[in-house]
């Protein structure tokens, strides 16, 4: 099964909350492995989007990420 995949131009901001904290986690991991497919991808926008995207977080799950994020991106420099 093939299928494209168009940018219609609607900004990351609109999507729902959980989304974008996906997003966030998958250019995260596309980051850590160097992949090819992580495009413009960085930790200050992996930053970005999973930050206003942490919502409830009951178990501290998100606020951990983040924080592996901020590391990341601090001995990356």
């Amino acid at each position: 099964m093939k299928g494209g995949v168009v940018d219609d131009g609607t900004p990351a901001e609109s999507a729902s909350r959980d989304l974008r904290f996906a997003a966030a986690v998958a250019g995260f991991g596309m980051l850590l492995r160097d992949s090819p497919h992580k495009g413009d991808m960085t930790f200050a926008r992996v930053e970005d989007l999973a930050a206003p995207a942490v919502g409830d977080d009951p178990g501290g799950y998100r606020g951990e990420f983040l924080d592996l994020v901020r590391s990341a991106r601090a001995l990356a420099r």
